[in-house]
């Protein structure tokens, strides 16, 4: 299926005016990690960001860890968060003074710095949500984490970020079990809704404006080209371009700004590809979590 989808995609010249001027498809470029409990080694890799200083940071669901590597792939550091009460559950991202902030599936975030100092746990009566999944850092300094209540919602969450208190949480409903999000320049959140547990509705990307309202579904058909089975990550590049990981599909699609389908980037080596992060120099990482590593891979 896949090589006629390329086949038919190969020369759509439409990703010519989102910055992108030459497509690779299956560079692989390095893989990261392993099976093992050493240090560098992962067990079910499941989610993963970048921290200031361009590190790969990802968050290994089989070991309760999280592990450091270099730009170059080498591991330099690892700390221990604990593990989530359904394992997979959770998620990890960066804020702009560099402190990590972690999910694990349950009504506390946690706050990390750089060096694996656990800073303070975002908790309240304020926070009603059982199920904690996906986590992004919205320009007002407020955050989104997604939540599996009552078939799923985006919380957002106001914070006095002196006092690590929370302020004010809103929710966004009419979601059926959204896992992680990303969020573009104009602070559109794009949230990736999966079926982990089973066939439920779903299977889509749904972009959110920044007044809170869905301005657009993506999926899970796409036309008679693609078809989404099980997105479990969502990216956006400096261009504005969105890349996806489907999990049911082992691959990772790109789109253009306007959501048109672009590109099916990644389409062998994946089994069950769990998130997905921008890199430098037009690379792209992917928690490969039945692997049990982060593969990187060439997209521009």
């Amino acid at each position: 299926m896949f090589k006629e989808i390329e086949k038919s995609l190969r020369f759509n010249n439409k990703w010519k005016l989102s910055g992108i001027q030459k497509i690779y498809y299956n560079s692989l470029i390095k893989i990261v990690g392993g099976f093992g409990t050493n240090p560098g080694k992962l067990i079910w890799p499941t989610s993963l960001t970048t921290n200031l200083e361009g590190d790969l940071v990802v968050k290994d669901s089989g070991t309760g860890n999280i592990q450091i590597y270099s730009t170059d792939g080498r591991p330099k550091h690892r700390f221990s968060y604990g593990f989530e009460p359904v394992k997979g559950l959770g998620d990890i991202t960066c804020m702009k003074n560099g402190v990590l902030l972690v999910t694990c599936g349950t009504k506390i975030i946690q706050l990390f710095s750089k060096d694996g100092d656990l800073i303070h746990e975002l908790k309240s009566p304020k926070i009603t949500w059982p199920y904690s999944y996906g986590i992004t850092v919205l320009k007002s300094n407020k955050i989104a984490v997604s939540d599996w209540t009552n078939g799923g919602k985006i919380n957002i969450i106001g914070v006095d970020w002196r006092m690590n208190a929370i302020l004010k949480t809103q929710s966004i409903e009419g979601f059926y079990r959204p896992v992680r999000m990303a969020v573009n320049e104009n602070e559109d959140m794009l949230v990736a809704e999966g079926q982990l547990f089973g066939r439920f509705q779903g299977c889509c990307i749904k972009i959110i404006d920044r007044e809170r309202s869905l301005r657009k579904t993506v999926g899970p058909h796409h036309g008679k080209k693609f078809s989404f089975e099980n997105p479990s990550g969502v990216t956006v590049d400096g261009h504005g371009n969105f890349l996806v990981s489907d999990q049911g599909q082992n691959c990772v699609v790109m789109f253009n700004p306007d959501s048109t389908l672009c590109d099916v980037v990644v389409s062998e080596g994946l089994q069950g590809p769990n998130d997905i992060t921008i890199l430098d120099h037009g690379l792209i990482a992917i928690a490969d979590c039945y692997n049990h590593c982060v593969k990187l891979f060439r997209y521009k």
